[in-house]
């Protein structure tokens, strides 16, 4: 993996397609240091750009905010790289013996799961609580928490996800869109979740319960952390968890931007991400 820091320079990543909420239609960031400062389409890139801004072709890629991985303690170089390079910005560090802890891989501080938090465990019943605020463990062997999830989004309920099983150490980490694909449930006739709906969870769900990043914790928005990761994948869309609804790649009136579509295990492949002001590649 190539790392490289440029510390207080502006830098425009443009030419491919960025989750967010600014802009549904955005193809480019500006980045300043540590921080988003610009999210738009190709015209205002040009706008924007002079000799002073470095500028980085993602050939294509499509940009989404880094997902939260997991570990049983504070992981040391070697398991934050392997997580880093898998997709990961930051994990929730589950230690049973001491309070559960958001981990950046930034330079942002650790931060404490508040106690208001319910946690729900794989080995508790998959029974809904309609409590306002939940981190969800999900399991990829064990569905009950996609149906958990449904419902307590729901009842309006904040819904974080808390990767089940250790994620580092093994000969691969897990490829963080297996979640999403098996929330859809495909391959069997049974109601799932939306991608946009199990990814959130992922992402933004999980910074909002641990009051990380402010407002813009979680997402790619003018004054938001860089946080972001990039993912080559075949095509993009809206995709829906009910095969009776069909997918479709762009609604200009919903504006809705897009993400990945997934089908089966043939996942996006990371290729790059910003943590702070550092940049990795693969």
């Amino acid at each position: 993996m190539i790392t490289h820091n440029y510390g207080d320079a502006t830098v425009m990543y443009r030419n491919g397609s960025v989750y967010s909420p600014a802009d549904p239609f955005a193809t480019a960031v500006l980045v300043q240091g540590d921080r988003v400062v610009w999210v738009g389409e190709e015209a205002g890139a040009d706008s924007l750009t002079d000799d002073k801004v470095t500028t980085v072709d993602l050939d294509g890629l499509v940009l989404v905010p880094g997902f939260v991985g997991r570990a049983d303690s504070t992981p040391g170089e070697s398991d934050r790289s392997a997580m880093i390079a898998a997709g990961y910005t930051a994990c929730i560090v589950d230690d049973t013996q001491r309070s559960i802890q958001l981990h950046s891989f930034s330079e942002e501080p650790d931060r404490e799961l508040p106690a208001e938090v319910v946690v729900r465990r794989q080995s508790q019943p998959a029974d809904s609580s309609g409590k306002s605020e939940m981190l969800i463990e999900a399991s990829l062997s064990d569905t009950g928490w996609i149906d958990l999830v449904r419902e307590e989004l729901r009842l309006g309920s904040a819904v974080g996800l808390l990767p089940g099983g250790q994620m580092v150490g093994a000969e691969s980490t897990v490829n963080p869109w297996a979640w999403a694909t098996l929330g859809l449930r495909s391959d069997v006739d049974e109601v799932g979740l939306p991608t946009r709906a199990t990814f959130t969870a992922q992402t933004r769900g999980v910074k909002r319960l641990f009051r990380a990043g402010g407002p813009f914790g979680g997402q790619i928005v003018p004054d938001s952390l860089a946080e972001f990761t990039g993912w080559r994948a075949e095509a993009l869309m809206v995709q829906t968890a009910d095969t009776r609804i069909a997918a479709w790649s762009t609604d200009p009136r919903a504006r809705t931007p897009l993400l990945p579509e997934l089908v089966g295990q043939k996942y996006p492949v990371f290729e790059l991400s910003r943590i702070g002001s550092t940049e990795y590649r693969m």
